[in-house]
């Protein structure tokens, strides 16, 4: 799930990131300062989640305000690990264009080349139109809860009734980010996880990210609330599924786990060119379908905000009503960029905060 426009503003190889995570030291009227006193606030009031503000590979904050675990009284830290929901796109998005860029596929491949079984309606369907949500296929297909493997997935999208002809409307789908997902599987020849994580997690150091192959043994999973109500852990929901691997429901377009620190690295090497090209680069980034505003268009992964300002910000969210994580930088000032995770939808309004304390900065 992502938030809509409306809620949100009112090539690797053996490169390992060496980003510090020690933040620098910040003076009176600085962001970091500015945002750690109004999250401070907030924590009084019961928000309760980690941020990290940096610029470029500079972390300027990096703290963690109230409880991962309110039962067990396990603070939120810098090295909390919590599901991104649907910031998951990005790393989908990244590596169809690390394939394009090995010479594996083009953007404008039809459907059809990957699934000869794909019927009529879905055949001419290309990448390109996954990757920006313009496909015409239905949101979801099931609960994150419900188990389903990757063929009976792709045969019941293929089933689907599509809301849109190709490439005629715009509509937020998980389905085609899943879709998207069993392409990178065809081509790899390895699992959606195994790839990101070779191609881009163990060469930049994201030892936290992922669905099930880090080692969680020693870290802080923040346990979802709404209110009083506990979800408890995505991690633990999944494996009470009794599978080695996340539920379909979820591959390719949500349900993996990072912290700050990780996202920090991802957004730093990003920008710096170790994982993509310029060109893949371009297109990653670029406004390619109105979200239906004007003024947010989404890329591969990732939407572009034209502000009021006439600034541009770069990000992406996502939550399942329990989590919520937020990942946006801004180019214009040099890069500066934020992640925050929380773990109630109540605390959600942080993520504002910092974004508006930001713009607000000279």
């Amino acid at each position: 799930m992502r938030l809509g426009v409306g809620a949100r503003l009112g090539v690797v190889g053996t490169f390992a990131m060496a980003t510090s995570l020690v933040a620098q030291p910040v003076t009176s009227d600085s962001i970091a300062q500015r945002v750690d006193q109004k999250l401070t606030e907030l924590a009084e009031g019961g928000f309760a989640g980690t941020v990290l503000v940096a610029k470029s590979d500079e972390v300027l904050l990096v703290k963690g305000y109230g409880h991962a675990d309110r039962m067990a009284e396990v603070p939120f830290t810098e090295e909390t690990v919590s599901t991104i929901g649907s910031i998951t796109k990005q790393f989908t998005g990244a590596a169809i264009l690390k394939l394009h860029e090995d010479g594996l596929l083009e953007p404008d491949d039809p459907l059809s080349r990957f699934f000869p079984r794909a019927p009529a309606d879905k055949a001419p369907i290309t990448l390109h139109q996954l990757l920006t949500h313009t496909a015409g296929f239905p949101g979801g297909l099931g609960p994150d809860e419900a188990w389903i493997g990757k063929d009976e997935y792709v045969d019941k999208a293929f089933a689907a009734k599509l809301r849109f002809e190709p490439g005629r409307g715009h509509h937020y789908s998980n389905t085609g980010y899943s879709i998207l997902a069993a392409v990178i599987e065809q081509l790899s020849g390895t699992s959606y996880e195994s790839f990101l994580r070779s191609s881009f997690f163990e060469p930049l150091g994201m030892t936290r990210t992922g669905y099930v192959m880090p080692d969680w043994s020693d870290a802080t999973v923040a346990v979802g609330y709404r209110k009083d109500a506990v979800y408890g852990r995505v991690i633990e929901k999944q494996q009470a599924l009794g599978h080695d691997s996340f539920s379909w429901h979820l591959v390719g377009n949500g349900g993996i786990h990072s912290t700050v620190g990780d996202l920090h690295r991802w957004i730093v090497a990003l920008r710096g060119g170790q994982v993509l090209s310029q060109k893949s680069l371009d297109l990653l980034f670029a406004p390619h379908a109105d979200e239906g505003g004007g003024d947010s268009f989404y890329g591969y992964g990732w939407v572009r905000f034209d502000l009021p300002s006439g600034e541009t910000m770069i990000g992406h969210n996502g939550g399942n009503g329990y989590f919520f994580a937020d990942v946006n930088l801004f180019p214009d000032r040099g890069d500066l960029h934020y992640a925050i995770l929380v773990n109630d939808p109540r605390s959600e309004a942080a993520s504002n905060w910092v974004r508006r304390l930001i713009l607000q900065h000279p």
